[in-house]
């Protein structure tokens, strides 16, 4: 127990500082496949439900069931329910207990993929800061690796430590749109413009399968570009800080499944 408790104090100091952590192999085998064989189900179902139907960019104009995040960037929503797994019993629990509290509640989770071609995402940060104080997180994400993820495949890239200057309630020079919403204009360097200061360091590596990465809902950071020609599919889990509510991950307000039931009526 001792040294468990040492590993969650280890890592949550690396939270605090560089605002993610990457824990390489994590997950069995097991789990990995039965993630995948849910989401490629789920995948399945929404698609055919969304057929020839073009989505734009952003969550505000996608489908409760399906967002495109970015060109070939797909992001599914699936429950914890419809993996069949519960959020306590995952392996990165503790560390999110740890930091959000062990009354932190399930926000949503899901798959995302990124087609082969597929650009690399523009910097962004999942939710806004809600004080000009910094804080300890009020959202956190972990992100599993579901296959080895080589750099052509493009894993995610982070500015490292960014989620404390990112704050646009303290630094009026940011807009808090261009934070949150994929914006072409924002990058480390944004966050430090004027200031003399360097901009933050850029972290991003191989992910073998089973790695999950963790990190603070208010970092700066992008999916790179899939230059590989296989689709890449990454798991995903989101927790948010008992009764927080600023969040901005899904806003669609229309079902793939309603315009299918209408198209098979008509």
């Amino acid at each position: 127990m001792k040294k468990e408790a040492k590993q969650i104090m280890d890592l949550r100091s690396r939270l605090a500082t560089d605002g993610f952590v990457c824990l390489p192999g994590l997950c069995s085998n097991e789990f990995l496949q039965h993630m995948l064989d849910v989401s490629h189900r789920r995948i399945h179902e929404v698609t055919a439900a969304l057929g020839n139907r073009e989505i734009g960019i952003g969550s505000a104009v996608g489908y409760d069931e399906i967002v495109q995040r970015s060109p070939g960037r797909w992001d599914i929503p699936i429950t914890p329910e419809q993996f069949g797994l519960r959020v306590t019993e995952l392996p990165w629990w503790p560390l999110v207990a740890d930091a959000l509290g062990e009354d932190a509640e399930h926000s949503f989770s899901g798959i995302v993929s990124s087609e082969p071609g597929c650009p690399a995402q523009h910097w962004h940060i999942d939710s806004p800061h809600i004080d000009a104080d910094h804080r300890r997180p009020h959202a956190v994400n972990a992100m599993i690796a579901l296959h080895d993820i080589p750099m052509e495949m493009g894993p995610t890239e982070i500015a490292v430590g960014s989620h404390i200057l990112s704050n646009h309630l303290r630094n009026p020079d940011l807009v808090e749109d261009e934070l949150v919403y994929q914006h072409a204009g924002t990058s480390p360097g944004t966050l430090v413009e004027g200031t003399g200061e360097a901009a933050p360091a850029c972290w991003a590596e191989t992910l073998p399968a089973g790695s999950c990465l963790l990190f603070d809902d208010r970092i700066l950071h992008r999916g790179l570009a899939n230059d590989s020609d296989r689709t890449r599919y990454i798991g995903y889990f989101s927790y948010r800080e008992k009764a927080y509510t600023e969040n901005t991950h899904f806003e669609a307000q229309r079902s793939v499944f309603d315009l299918a039931a209408r198209s098979s009526a008509g």
